[in-house]
């Protein structure tokens, strides 16, 4: 069996419960990864619901929670022709300090993973970390009051 993988760290000021609250705020994926159009999950943020993506440069893709660990992890599984794809996203608390880290780490296996980590993986690896970077500082920063509530 074929294997391809890819994984980036960040260091984060943001908490695990900061990161989890963009985590599973769905919808809103794409205010922090500029690659995906929007994402759609059809149930709760737990193991076995099941969404659909679509990234900006791709076709729709149905995908699942396949691990939930709450503000700890959570990995997402997509299915591509002959060959399974595997998000994982980690918060990791760095004791006796203030700060975290973020893992994201892609996996795709089959068949085809030789072709897809070429294709797909070339993106992956051109926007991974700029995304969590992005998720980290918006997780980090103090939330913006709503405008219309001052109107």
């Amino acid at each position: 069996m074929f294997t391809w993988t890819y994984s980036e760290t960040v260091p984060t000021h943001a908490s695990a419960s900061q990161i989890w609250a963009h985590w599973q705020d769905t919808e809103n994926w794409p205010a922090w990864d500029s690659e995906l159009d929007w994402v759609r999950l059809e149930g709760p943020f737990e193991v076995g619901s099941t969404g659909k993506m679509k990234p900006s440069t791709g076709p729709e893709l149905a995908f699942e929670l396949s691990e939930v660990s709450h503000e700890k992890s959570f990995s997402d599984t997509a299915r591509l022709p002959l060959t399974k794809m595997v998000f994982q996203h980690e918060y990791l608390p760095q004791p006796d300090t203030e700060t975290g880290q973020i893992r994201h780490t892609v996996s795709m296996t089959g068949l085809l993973a030789p072709l897809f980590g070429q294709v797909i993986g070339r993106q992956i690896k051109a926007h991974l970390r700029s995304a969590m970077e992005t998720l980290s500082a918006q997780a980090a920063s103090p939330q913006m009051p709503d405008a219309r509530a001052t109107e």
